[in-house]
């Protein structure tokens, strides 16, 4: 069943998106949240929120910063 995104949870890929990967900030979310959040998961709710990663394996930047 899909569980509901609370706003702590957006708040967490708001500001780790720009520093993690998509499995590393699956990983974490899951641990802090105490329920399992694939990285698939991880990586489309980033993406409904609007921020973009570099392409680039393990490029952690999002599209937009200084130096991209």
């Amino acid at each position: 069943m899909n569980e509901v995104w609370t706003s702590i949870e957006e708040q967490f890929i708001r500001d780790n998106a720009a520093v993690l990967t998509d499995q590393e900030g699956a990983i974490q979310l899951g641990q802090v949240m105490g329920r399992p959040i694939s990285t698939y998961a991880f990586r489309k709710k980033r993406q409904k929120l609007g921020l973009k990663k570099a392409h680039g394996r393990g490029v952690c930047r999002l599209v937009g910063q200084i130096g991209e």
